[in-house]
């Protein structure tokens, strides 16, 4: 895994936690020139049930190096709504930008429940 591979699964775990309404994230991918830049940003695609359509407006942030984000990033957060539409080509993502892979919500910690005695 590349670090900026392992950036983005830490930003998108940072992010399933603090964002409940979140039910997806998925890398967005630029040409592959573009990704092959050491300052290319790692962008993400966040599909929350919790906030307004708004379209398509790419948020841009520094690095995030106290959680192991080395690069700048991109968050585009849409509707479900929106999503179905980008999917259908209806909501085109900027910059020839294209849905990756997605980045799975990780799982929720299991804790061991004490008694006091």
């Amino acid at each position: 895994m590349s670090e900026k591979d392992d950036g983005a699964r830490k930003l998108a775990e940072a992010h399933y936690q603090v964002e409940l309404g979140i039910t997806q994230i998925f890398r967005i991918t630029g040409t592959a020139d573009a990704e092959q830049k050491i300052n290319e940003p790692i962008k993400l695609l966040e599909v929350n049930e919790s906030t307004f359509p708004t379209g398509i407006m790419p948020l841009h942030f520094g690095p995030a190096p106290t959680i192991g984000v080395n690069f700048p990033s991109v968050i585009v957060e849409v509707t479900p709504q929106e999503y179905e539409q980008i999917k259908a080509d209806v909501l085109p993502l900027p910059n020839g930008w294209k849905i990756g892979p997605p980045i799975p919500k990780p799982p929720v910690p299991k804790h061991v429940a004490t008694s006091a005695t």
